[in-house]
């Protein structure tokens, strides 16, 4: 959402702090128009708990935290998966993937690390009485959704920012503007601009993971804006993703990680939070388990394409970054996959699991498990 116009006036005129001649189902946050759905609960205020941050709601930007915080990671993340196991059941063999596959407590050690860095030096840099005082630290993506495969390679955190002291006025006509605030603030060479649909700053580690800070304000009605591409603002909920993925269950949440494995032996073409959308789209309250749910997904793919929205509403149509040459390239691996599930779910029901499980390893390549 860039902005086009300049609006010089500001909630002046109505009680529900719309402006004259806006309806009623809608409010400014000066030249940002919010949708009514995206408002936050009429208890959030000043001072109230904010759900992106998880622990303690006493711990806030006047009541920063006290304990130690980690230092710099420099150690190497956990190497390759290791060899199949062999497995007597089809379940067993998703199972035993899963577990290959999903964050151990060492990935999220390091995870908890690179947030308290980034944590520890945003608030000695950012505090509660500066010009751009900093609300809180965030993991998002799906590092906070329990929704990311190893190996990890980076870290998605969200730093919030307070638009008190007149910040948001100082920022508000070019989102640009707090990018190179932020990463003049942290200096050194570590730091890139990254970003396609919303901006980031990605700051290089000496080894993996490297962190995507997200900078945002802490919107009073919205939630969160974050710098788009072009000076505007985009809004954002990454509280409303996490608990999305929470109240979907660990089997929808199990298939997207296995979604993601998949995507990746065929060359990782399709983005973490669109498969998420898309599994969420076929699967929640389904009620089928793993195997059925993923050739629902590769079915509902062939027949009806990668179209899927934000689950939040907050952003549209989380497919259009595929070029016409990325469809192309995946038309066939999902109809390979697609026909491969449904035979290897079939068989699974007859207790033909040795099938079962050899078809499901010529979907998911040499990681999958072994019958025996």
């Amino acid at each position: 959402m860039s902005v086009e116009t300049q609006r010089e006036a500001a909630f002046a005129g109505t009680l529900d702090g719309s402006l004259p001649g806006q309806r009623a189902s809608e409010v400014t946050y000066d030249h940002l128009i919010i949708p009514p759905h995206w408002r936050r609960s009429e208890e959030s205020g000043p001072g109230a708990h904010n759900p992106l941050f998880a622990g303690d709601p006493a711990v806030s930007p006047l009541n920063p935290p006290t304990g130690p915080i980690t230092g710099p990671i420099t150690g190497p993340i956990t190497g390759g998966m290791t060899s199949p196991l062999l497995v007597g059941t089809t379940a067993r063999a998703f199972a035993k993937l899963d577990d290959l596959i999903r964050l151990n407590a060492d990935d999220r050690a390091v995870i908890d690390a690179r947030r308290n860095d980034a944590e520890q030096a945003l608030r000695t840099i950012f505090p509660p009485r500066c010009a751009l005082p900093l609300v809180g630290v965030a993991t998002i993506g799906s590092a906070g959704r329990d929704t990311m495969i190893r190996p990890v390679d980076e870290v998605d955190i969200i730093v919030v920012f307070s638009a008190a002291n007149s910040a948001w006025k100082r920022f508000r006509w070019d989102s640009r503007d707090l990018l190179l605030r932020v990463r003049n603030a942290i200096g050194g060479d570590r730091i890139q601009m990254i970003g396609s649909r919303g901006q980031a700053m990605r700051v290089v580690y000496n080894c993996a993971p490297d962190v995507h800070l997200v900078p945002a304000f802490d919107h009073p009605r919205a939630g969160y804006v974050m710098p788009d591409c072009v000076g505007g603002w985009l809004p954002t909920r990454p509280e409303r993703h996490a608990s999305w993925m929470a109240d979907a269950g660990p089997r929808v949440a199990s298939a997207v990680r296995l979604l993601k494995a998949w995507n990746r032996v065929y060359g990782s073409r399709l983005r973490s939070f669109h498969l998420e959308a898309l599994a969420g789209k076929v699967l929640i309250n389904r009620g089928l388990n793993t195997r059925q749910g993923l050739a629902a997904v590769f079915r509902h793919i062939e027949s009806r394409g990668f179209a899927a929205y934000d689950p939040a509403e907050v952003g549209g149509d989380l497919s259009t970054y595929l070029q016409p040459q990325d469809v192309d390239a995946l038309r066939e691996p999902v109809a390979f996959a697609r026909a491969r599930a449904d035979e290897a779910v079939e068989a699974e029901q007859v207790g033909r699991h040795e099938e079962a499980v050899n078809l499901w390893r010529l979907i998911f390549g040499p990681e999958f498990p072994t019958f025996g």
